[in-house]
């Protein structure tokens, strides 16, 4: 849509340059903007065949690190005490949350990682330009963990077809999560997994 419109733009400034000169004629002038919206789609053209490119490449590098950690957790002896479903038992657990500064009291305040990751992606949200120029939408599914640190790491970002740069924008926008106070089981911090849907829809 973005695109349409900067194109349409353009396409009304040569226009007028072409109707102001009196010495070309109706053809020359359907010629003349027969050309630059060739040269356009021609662009245009580059710039996707270029990004599928990356699309592949992104495909192979995700195979590819599925693969080493799969041999890399066959390795991986553990202690944690866990249920019949996998999960590590807890006596008691809290999960991940922010202190936060109330700017009308000054105190400090305890919010809940689920409330604070809906502003936080409010707030750092940006529909990438490509993404627009190339109508490039739908839903990606980040999964990520919160560390023992508190630290946000990325273990996927999923979403639609050839959509990998709205599948970096996401992962991008999690990744800038600051560190929260992390989960812990028992008293002691652990590694906690989320999956979180971020939409990107164009408007009509």
């Amino acid at each position: 849509m973005r695109f349409v419109f900067l194109l349409f733009i353009s396409f009304l400034f040569v226009n007028l340059a072409v109707a102001q000169d009196k010495n070309m004629s109706t053809q020359d002038r359907l010629k003349e903007l027969a050309r630059i919206k060739k040269e356009s789609d021609e662009q245009k053209k580059k710039e996707w065949d270029a990004y599928l490119v990356r699309v592949e490449e992104s495909k192979i590098a995700k195979q590819q690190k599925k693969q080493a950690d799969s041999i890399e957790k066959s390795k991986v002896t553990t202690t944690v005490v866990k249920d019949d479903l996998g999960f590590t038992k807890c006596t008691s657990q809290e999960l991940p949350y922010y202190k936060v500064k109330n700017l009308t009291t000054g105190l400090e305040e305890q919010v809940s990682f689920n409330d604070y990751i809906r502003k936080h992606i409010y707030k750092k949200f940006r529909y990438p330009e490509f993404a627009m120029d190339h109508e490039i939408q739908g839903r990606v599914l980040v999964y990520f963990i919160i560390d023992k640190e508190g630290n946000p790491q990325i273990n996927d970002a999923v979403g639609p077809k050839n959509g990998l740069i709205l599948e970096e924008e996401a992962a991008r926008i999690i990744k800038s999560l600051p560190t929260a106070i992390p989960a812990n089981c028992d008293g002691k911090p652990i590694n906690i997994s989320y999956a979180i849907p971020i939409m990107f829809q164009m408007e009509e």
